[in-house]
């Protein structure tokens, strides 16, 4: 299955705005996702939502891969969330909507190597 996803993984910007922008300012951003999808089946998916405080990964499929995410907050460098639950279980960040997320990228974890999302998907924030 390895050999399979890594050549054919189609990864999908999931540039899906899933809610409104709300009138009260920036503390409301648009709920944004990011995907990886392989042969059409969801295989990971990054969430941003509400004030983007936090981000949450998900692993949609059952194939044994881990899931992550890889993401930035307005002060910081590069973080990297991990899923090891298997499908369908998430975890998210912690909520600092003081420092909220600015970008990040749905990835599948495959022998130790984040096949990821090519484009980051920007909350607005």
């Amino acid at each position: 299955m390895a050999r399979h996803l890594k050549g054919k993984i189609a990864l999908t910007a999931g540039a899906a705005l899933l809610g409104a922008l709300a009138l009260s300012g920036p503390a409301h951003a648009a709920d944004r996702v990011s995907i990886v999808t392989d042969n059409g089946d969801l295989v990971s998916q990054a969430r941003s939502y509400g004030a983007n405080g936090a981000v949450q990964i998900c692993d949609m499929y059952p194939d044994g891969y881990a899931v992550s995410v890889h993401y930035y907050r307005k002060t910081g460098n590069l973080q990297t969330l991990k899923n090891s639950k298997g499908s369908p279980n998430c975890i998210e960040t912690t909520d600092i909507q003081s420092n909220p997320i600015t970008l990040f990228k749905a990835c599948v974890v495959i022998n130790s190597v984040d096949i990821c999302n090519p484009a980051y998907e920007d909350t607005g924030r």
